[in-house]
C-alpha cells in the first residue's frame, strides 16, 4: 500500500500476447528514474507484501505473467501470521501456489486510528473469510527460505508492496542479481502519507539509501490531485467470475466500503513490472502516464489473463 472505468478493455489475450501488448504501452516515454532498464519478464520474482486489499489485486495482476517464486508477508496493513494465511488461501484459487514466507514486524510502528479496522478486513480478504486464521511459518527462516525460492534464478526482481522491515533480513540471500521495484516513495521523498516508509521509518531510511539506483519507486499523483487512479465498482465487476479473478471479484464485492475511496497504489507497482513504458519519472519516483480509464483497463486485462 502506498500513499495513505470507463471504456472497453483490451479483450482476451493469451498471457504471452498480453505481456507483449503491455510492453509497448506508452512508447516514447522518457527514461525511467535512475535509468534502470525495463523489467525483465523472464526474471524470477519475489513479492514482499503487507496484504492490503490493493496487494491482492497486485498479486492477481502478476500471477498470470511472471514467475513468482515466493511471497514474503511483512507486517503493515495486515499482521504477519493472519496475513500469510489470507495470501495463501487467495493464491490457492490458481491451483499451484508459490511458497508463502512469514516475514517480520516493525519494532516501532506508528499508531493509526484507521488501521485496526483495515487490518481486520484485510486479514479476512475483505471480510470474505468468517475469521482470520494464523499461519504456521517461521520468521527465523526468512533468509533461508527466500534463498531456496530463488535457487537457479539468473535474475531476480523484488516487488516491495509494504514496509521495508523484512527486506534487510533476506537481501543477502539475493546477492547482486536482484533489482527492486517498490510501491510508494523512498526515504528521500518521504511524506506523512507514505505508509510503507512511515510504518518502519528506520528500515526505509537504511534500505533505500543502500539500494541507490537498483530500485525504482512507483507512486501515483499526490492525494487530492486529478486524475485519482482509484478502483471502481465497475472495474471490479469486469473481473472474470472463475479462478483467481473470480475470487478477487467476489471478495472485493463483499464490502466495497473497505476499498472505495482508496487508490490503485500497489496495482501501479505491479503493472510497472509488466508495462514500464506506461510510467515516467516524477522527482525520484515514477508515475503512470496513461489516462486513468486506460490504466484500469490494463489492470483488468492483466488480472483476467489468469
Amino acid at each position: 500500500m502506498g500513499d495513505v472505468m470507463a471504456g472497453k478493455g483490451l479483450g482476451r489475450f493469451s498471457v504471452a500476447a498480453l505481456v507483449l501488448a503491455l510492453a509497448w504501452v506508452g512508447v516514447g516515454v522518457p527514461a525511467l528514474a535512475g535509468d534502470r532498464p525495463a523489467a525483465n519478464p523472464r526474471a524470477c520474482l519475489i513479492v514482499d507484501t503487507d496484504v492490503g486489499l490493493d496487494d491482492f489485486r497486485a498479486l492477481a495482476v502478476l500471477a498470470p505473467a511472471r514467475d513468482v517464486r515466493a511471497v514474503v508477508v511483512t507486517e503493515g496493513i495486515a499482521g504477519v501470521r493472519h496475513g500469510a494465511t489470507a495470501v495463501s488461501m487467495f493464491l490457492a484459487a490458481r491451483g499451484q501456489t508459490p511458497p508463502v514466507i512469514t516475514g517480520l514486524a516493525s519494532p516501532n510502528p506508528p499508531a493509526y486510528d484507521w488501521l485496526p479496522a483495515a487490518r481486520a478486513g484485510a486479514e479476512r480478504i475483505n471480510n470474505f473469510l468468517h475469521a482470520p486464521v494464523p499461519f504456521g511459518g517461521r520468521p527465523d527462516r526468512l533468509g533461508r527460505e527466500v534463498a531456496a525460492a530463488v535457487r537457479g534464478c539468473a535474475e531476480v526482481d523484488v516487488l516491495v508492496l509494504g514496509p521495508w522491515t523484512s527486506y534487510p533480513r533476506y537481501a543477502k540471500a539475493l546477492g547482486s542479481k536482484a533489482d527492486v521495484v517498490a510501491s510508494g516513495r523512498s526515504f528521500a521523498e518521504n511524506n506523512p502519507d507514505n505508509f510503507n516508509c512511515e510504518y518502519d521509518l528506520a528500515a526505509c531510511r537504511a534500505v533505500t539509501t543502500d539500494l541507490g539506483r537498483r530500485a525504482v519507486f512507483v507512486d501515483l499523483p499526490p492525494a487530492g490531485a486529478e486524475p485519482t487512479y482509484d478502483p471502481t465498482e465497475e472495474m471490479v465487476a469486469r473481473f472474470d467470475r472463475a479462478g483467481l479473478p473470480g475470487l478477487l471479484r467476489t471478495a472485493l464485492q463483499v464490502d466495497p466500503t473497505q476499498w472505495l475511496g482508496t487508490r490503485l497504489w500497489d496495482d501501479a507497482a505491479a503493472l510497472y513490472l509488466l508495462a514500464p513504458r506506461a510510467f515516467a519519472p516524477q522527482g525520484r519516483h515514477v508515475e503512470p502516464t496513461v489516462p486513468q480509464d486506460r490504466f484500469r483497463d490494463l489492470v483488468v486485462d492483466a488480472i483476467n489473463a489468469g
